[in-house]
């Protein structure tokens, strides 16, 4: 039995001096499945609390957060084991009927014992269920509520005799204990995690020190360079990051493997709401998240901690939530992508936002004309809220309309706003792409990208004239036949100048 817990040990160390602290885990918990000694328990736990820390970045007594990266781990049917406050004890069941289904866990027994406490686990059925997943988890663990709840036990009951079982299991284990060489790689291991810990509240100290002057001057490098030196000295692969990021010349292939190994570590504290792996660095910080439709839905109530100081642009898919994004550790964002009309409308003057795009839902756009005038009247009321909301931007001045229609580019090119702004862009994918620069030689360059939507590039180039009727770029990459040629000179006869291509 020794040699192959010291086995899983030495495995455990090696994974643990490769920062592979999953792997450390497994090595232990495969070496506690072997030898149950008293000081494996503590240790996997240890190293799970860690994991669980640095992991999902939440405090763990305030219970871990529902989403997939807790999904189907011992602490985490543990945690949803434990009786609360509220808590009707037949939602606890299915997570009781679930333990036998699992590999036997330190972290289980604990809360198996808890139960045993509620009257519920009085009742027969209830109990056998408590005394198989006890049995499944195995010792050890505190026999004397199960003792308490024995005594309490009608003396028909039948789950009385399993129980007795149980708790004799309980009192008759006897701890094992590992053999010097065992004993010897638990203590190394256990001195390399004291080590690891010391360093890491070092690092810790020096991001204290420097991080809030970095995010009050987010656009000076002096604070962060000295940081990342600072952090380089002691080891920290984000010092090196920032320092590769903030060099004239990178090593692109070393910041993508650094990125590889720890993105979601960087990405953590901005929270839930983003969407991991989407984000963009620079100079060592995120500069542009994506918070998306599977943002959790009440993510934009939370308060965004500091970090979000450095992030520069949004690339938001649900609703705006107009008092997060006001608030000051946001002030720094200047670009806010796909925002639906609605989100448009509610808008509140943010400081720093130069360049907004509004995704225009490809329905509404097709079926404007089918649906009538209350869809129509519905639809120009957005526009008209949203480009009155984006006008007390002070700093906008560019505006792009994804999957737009000929409707949009009107309403755009007779708001006051349009005659404010540096540029405005507008594009539906496959179709045509509009570009608006008040201030360049040709104020107007449209491109058709298909032969198939002609007629509908007609129509945007109308409205385009809203903008200005000067001068127009108009680009054509399909061949297109002399009718339809004909069709586009029409279209364009209220310009002075047309430049065809």
């Amino acid at each position: 039995m020794n040699d192959i817990v010291y086995g899983h040990l030495e495995r455990a160390a090696e994974s643990f001096a490769r920062e592979d602290e999953d792997r450390t885990l497994a090595a232990l918990m495969s070496a506690w499945q072997v030898c149950r000694s008293p000081a494996l328990v503590r240790i996997c736990e240890e190293f799970e609390r860690r994991l669980v820390a640095k992991r999902l970045a939440v405090d763990e007594a305030a219970g871990p957060p529902l989403y997939a990266a807790w999904a189907d781990t011992p602490r985490y049917l543990a945690w949803l084991l434990v009786p609360r406050e509220g808590r009707s004890w037949h939602s606890l069941m299915p997570y009781l009927d679930a333990v036998p289904g699992t590999s036997p866990n330190p972290q289980l027994a604990p809360a198996l014992v808890l139960l045993s406490r509620r009257p519920e686990f009085q009742e027969p059925r209830n109990l056998t269920k408590l005394c198989l997943a006890l049995k499944h988890v195995g010792p050890p663990f505190d026999v004397a509520p199960l003792e308490a709840l024995h005594a309490s036990l009608a003396p028909d009951n039948d789950s009385a005799a399993r129980l007795a079982f149980i708790i004799r299991m309980g009192r008759e284990w006897v701890p094992p204990a590992l053999d010097a060489r065992a004993q010897a790689a638990l203590q190394g291991l256990r001195e390399a995690l004291g080590a690891r810990v010391e360093l890491e509240q070092r690092r810790a100290s020096v991001r204290e020190k420097w991080l809030p002057q970095v995010y009050a001057q987010p656009d000076d490098d002096a604070a962060r360079l000295v940081m990342a030196d600072e952090l380089v000295a002691l080891g920290d692969p984000w010092g090196e990051f920032i320092v590769l990021q903030c060099s004239p010349a990178p090593d692109e292939a070393r910041v993508n493997a650094l990125l590889d190994a720890h993105r979601s570590t960087w990405e953590a504290p901005l929270g839930a709401i983003i969407q991991r792996g989407k984000t963009r660095f620079e100079r060592g910080f995120p500069a542009a998240v994506w918070i998306g439709w599977e943002a959790p839905p009440e993510a934009p109530s939370t308060v965004p901690a500091p970090e979000w100081s450095m992030v520069r642009e949004v690339d938001w898919g649900r609703g705006i939530d107009a008092e997060w994004l006001m608030h000051p550790h946001l002030r720094g964002i200047e670009r806010v992508r796909q925002m639906s009309l609605f989100s448009a409308g509610r808008m509140g003057p943010h400081p720093s936002v130069s360049r907004v795009e509004v995704a225009v839902d490809r329905l509404d756009r097709v079926h404007l004309e089918l649906d009538g005038a209350e869809r129509l009247a519905k639809r120009i009321s957005g526009w008209e809220v949203a480009l009155a909301r984006l006008a007390l931007l002070p700093s906008l001045s560019w505006l792009e309309v994804r999957e737009a229609g000929p409707f949009d580019i009107r309403m755009c090119a007779n708001a006051p706003l349009g005659r404010t702004l540096e540029r405005f862009d507008a594009y539906c994918q496959g179709a045509w792409r509009l570009t608006v620069r008040p201030s360049a030689e040709v104020p107007i360059e449209a491109t058709l990208l298909s032969e198939e939507t002609v007629r509908l590039f007609g129509e945007v180039l109308r409205e385009a004239e809203g903008f200005g009727t000067t001068r127009l770029r108009v680009r054509c990459e399909r061949k297109l036949k002399p009718w339809d040629i004909e069709n586009l000179k029409q279209a364009t006869a209220a310009y002075t100048h047309v430049i065809w291509e």
